[in-house]
């Protein structure tokens, strides 16, 4: 299993929470989270690289932890987005 959704980045395990979606056969996906992945297919297919940019940075902003590794996490994540299976080109 990835570690991270291949799609928006998330954790696929968040505080001992498992975040995965699911495949069209209802088992549990090895790649993305049930945000943007449910019934084996993207819960937002039309999404685009800038828009989900948007809403990560959104995420992390709303999330929990200390204003340090928020600041720090927003300004790695156009990285690691770019890096992702679903936005690699």
């Amino acid at each position: 299993m990835s570690k991270m959704c291949q799609s928006c980045g998330m954790p696929l395990n968040l505080r001992g929470t498992d975040m995965r979606g699911t495949e069209s056969d209802g088992s549990a996906s090895e790649m993305f989270c049930s945000y943007c992945y449910q019934n084996g297919v993207y819960t937002n297919p039309n999404i685009t690289q800038a828009e989900m940019l948007a809403k990560g940075l959104a995420g992390i902003a709303a999330g929990e932890g200390s204003a340090f590794s928020k600041w720090l996490i927003k300004l790695m994540y156009p990285m690691q987005l770019k890096g992702l299976a679903r936005w690699k080109k």
